[in-house]
């Protein structure tokens, strides 16, 4: 049987591409890294078509054209997934450079425990929660009954991996001039040296969302490119989370994401929702 057609100069073989997203206000693209599945991107529309009495049907009009699609991240950046939340997400970053501006902590009466476990709360200025990386620089450590307390004699501060921020403080009535339990305990904190790390918040009674530009881009051995652009992007419900595979799961930590793609108005009439480019020759 001889071949039917010799057009085979635009087949594809499944070979992965790069996902990228422009958050809104970002003036260029963010590649969001390892995928662990498929990328798809449907094209759908609601049809309108009237059945006429007396002259069959008329031509179909079609209308609310949008896109879906989904894949499943697993490079769980915190700048990416921010970027996916479409304003959903805040990121707060820590540096390792020493804070000075960590608020009181007052352990009140009947609050701390004597010869016990008490842990350190470790908040700065933009009340975020710290986990220090060595023990905190204290001021001084105040009792409301007994005054100016001594460290290492009325007071310890231990490493405590039980405790938010890291550390802990062992308050003890026999060491001298601590006497009671009765009283208020204020730490003042000079300085705190935290972790680096990354936090994402989230949650608000309404949140509008700021749709993001995405672009997908295969480049093959000859770097040509096939590259579909979405002009306007929310991310759907139920699409971000944050799980954990037991011990006993295969493969790695996964993120599956769906997102729709609608249109950005302010684009010319029939150029609105996306585009889909392939340079000539592309295999």
């Amino acid at each position: 049987m001889p071949n039917q057609t010799t057009k085979t100069t635009k087949i594809y073989f499944p070979d992965g591409a790069k996902v990228s997203i422009k958050a809104s206000g970002d003036v260029s693209y963010f590649d969001i890294g390892a995928l662990n599945s498929a990328i798809t991107a449907t094209l759908n529309w609601d049809e309108n078509q009237v059945d006429t009495a007396n002259a069959g049907k008329l031509e179909k009009q079609v209308k609310n054209m949008t896109m879906a699609g989904a894949f499943t991240l697993i490079n769980l950046d915190e700048e990416g997934i921010v970027k996916l939340g479409a304003g959903i997400f805040t990121q707060v970053d820590t540096t390792s450079s020493p804070d000075t501006g960590i608020d009181n902590q007052v352990l009140s009466s009947g609050d701390w425990v004597d010869k016990g476990i008490n842990n350190l709360a470790l908040v700065n200025a933009s009340d975020v929660s710290l986990k220090a990386s060595v023990a905190p620089t204290i001021t001084s450590v105040t009792g409301s009954v007994n005054g100016a307390l001594a460290a290492n004699d009325d007071y310890e501060i231990i490493p405590d991996s039980n405790s938010q921020s890291g550390f802990s403080i062992i308050l003890n009535t026999a060491g001298g001039t601590l006497t009671t339990i009765v009283q208020d305990i204020t730490i003042v904190y000079a300085s705190v040296t935290p972790v680096a790390s990354s936090t994402i918040y989230a949650g608000a009674s309404t949140q509008v969302l700021s749709a993001y530009a995405m672009k997908i881009t295969h480049t093959d051995d000859n770097a040509k490119t096939r590259e579909l652009e979405l002009f306007s992007v929310d991310s759907n419900s139920g699409g971000f989370q944050f799980n954990y595979k037991g011990a006993n799961e295969d493969g790695v930590e996964e993120m599956p994401l769906a997102f729709t793609a609608k249109l950005d108005t302010t684009k010319t009439s029939g150029r609105q929702l996306m585009s889909w480019s392939v340079q000539a020759g592309a295999q």
